[in-house]
């Protein structure tokens, strides 16, 4: 699917669409690498594990390489976000997400803040998130699985229900999945002796708190350097009024 009408029909009737070969080669690559550093050095420091211990988060990319701070405005994926979002959304959060080798499957659900707010939710998205494969996703290596247009139900999954409408979103390294914040979702189980790397950009509307503090968080001199885009997404242009 290549046509630019079509992929946002997909991604309104869907909850997600798969942009193929967005990233170079080189871009993966290096991306990847730099990426098993930051949870090689974050492991032995005492990082955020899950799924039986066995998969693995790092947090607050922007601060942590340039390389990373410009993936973040990359415009294909901003194209998209702001699609969903409006031309003023802002990050949520910039993570690493390693599956790794033998980790279970994740419950099907939906990210906060929907989670906790009360039901039904609006009908348009108020968070979405983007998909950098920097490995292929498989349905043996933990791809991601999701309920194709349960964006629309103005609901999340309940704990402990087994749903029949669940497909994995398979791809390339290189691709980037953009998915709709209110789709019902959740890693697969890797069956494989290799863990599966992905960085996931979260997005939000400028009027909602993002998952993370990003100008308490990131560095001064890099908010400062920032692209005019960079600030925005990292909310400067979002912070309350200080009239008395």
């Amino acid at each position: 699917m290549s046509d630019k009408a079509g992929l946002f029909a997909h991604l309104d009737e869907y909850g997600y669409v798969v942009l193929e070969g967005v990233l170079t080669t080189e871009q993966v690559s290096t991306l990847r690498e730099r990426s098993v550093e930051l949870v090689k050095r974050e492991r032995e420091l005492g990082a955020q594990l899950y799924l039986d211990n066995r998969s693995q988060r790092v947090w607050n990319l922007v601060n942590k390489g340039k390389i990373f701070a410009n993936m973040i405005q990359h415009p294909a994926v901003l194209e998209f976000q702001e699609y969903l979002l409006g031309k003023n959304c802002t990050l949520s959060s910039f993570t690493i997400n390693l599956i790794g080798s033998g980790s279970p499957s994740s419950e099907l659900h939906i990210d906060y803040p929907l989670s906790s707010l009360p039901t039904p939710h609006p009908s348009f998205a108020l968070c979405a998130n983007s998909i950098y494969l920097l490995d292929d996703f498989s349905l043996e290596n933990g791809a991601t699985h999701l309920v194709p247009g349960s964006h629309k139900r103005g609901y999340g999954p309940s704990s402990g229900e087994v749903y029949d409408d669940i497909i994995q979103v398979t791809g390339k390294k290189g691709d980037i999945i953009i998915v709709h914040g209110h789709i019902w979702h959740g890693s697969g189980e890797n069956r494989t002796d290799q863990d599966r790397v992905a960085l996931l950009g979260f997005f939000c509307r400028s009027f909602m708190k993002p998952q993370q503090d990003h100008l308490r968080l990131i560095a001064p001199e890099v908010i400062e350097g920032a692209s005019g885009t960079l600030k925005r997404l990292l909310g400067v242009d979002s912070q309350p009024s200080l009239n008395d």
